[in-house]
């Protein structure tokens, strides 16, 4: 195995609050060399890396995250204090700009960006991916565009977008005429939806795993021929198969 065959999903999410700097930071430095990440936006329309509409769990703040804008977001503190306790107290919330800035400075890491339902449904499609890509464009060549809403992911094709992967909770048709115009780079798939019987050597682009958590597991599913898995543990899947960090990532 490499490191990339593992995602770091919303970063080193274990030990870090997910979806913030410090965990995907982490996460390279114990060897990730690919990450992803959950975008919602605020009231004014820049893109957050939050995976939550409501702020609470992250944030211990009523409300959802586009009843504020930048500004305000920028004074929160995504804690995750319910998991984390204290020791993330003045950990700020992360914009998808400071990934660009993280992804230009180490231009060997590949980002997942999955475009989230909420935001979709709330500011509609076009708004949505026009922050995103926008936002993205200088390391648009890093970025492979994710999301449960293949239509988002078709107009962010039309806008010129070129890196995309699917994400799926239940087994795909996987002749869906959707799913075949867009050409995913890859399909991500929840563990729990995998049938038993399923020949992923016959499926017509390669498949992720998620959530994968030990080493039997993700052994198991690159026997299957999973072509990757996504961990929350990624430092220590990581650390099992000695895949070591490499310090010019």
């Amino acid at each position: 195995m490499r490191a990339e065959n593992f995602v770091a999903h919303r970063g080193w999410r274990q030990h870090y609050p997910e979806n913030t700097l410090i965990a995907f930071i982490k996460a390279i430095e114990a060897g990730a060399v690919n990450i992803e990440l959950d975008i919602q936006l605020s009231a004014d329309q820049v893109p957050f890396v939050f995976h939550d509409a409501n702020l609470m769990r992250m944030c211990q703040r009523k409300g959802l995250i586009w009843e504020y804008t930048a500004a305000e977001l920028d004074t929160f503190s995504a804690a995750e204090s319910d998991r984390l306790g204290a020791a993330f107290q003045d950990n700020p919330m992360c914009r998808l700009s400071d990934i660009v800035a993280l992804l230009q400075a180490k231009p060997k890491i590949n980002a997942y960006v999955e475009i989230k339902e909420e935001s979709l449904t709330h500011f509609g499609e076009q708004i949505v991916v026009d922050a995103i890509i926008n936002t993205l464009r200088p390391v648009a060549s890093q970025c492979i565009l994710i999301s449960f809403e293949l239509n988002a992911l078709h107009l962010a094709r039309h806008e010129g977008w070129q890196r995309f992967g699917t994400v799926f909770d239940a087994w795909p048709d996987w002749q869906s005429a959707a799913l075949t115009e867009l050409k995913p780079e890859v399909v991500f798939c929840d563990r729990n939806c995998v049938p038993s019987s399923a020949d992923f050597s016959v499926l017509p682009w390669p498949i992720l795993i998620y959530e994968v958590g030990t080493k039997a597991e993700a052994e198991d599913w690159f026997a299957r021929g999973a072509v990757a898995v996504e961990s929350f543990l990624i430092g220590e899947l990581l650390k099992e198969f000695s895949l070591k960090a490499v310090s010019d990532l």
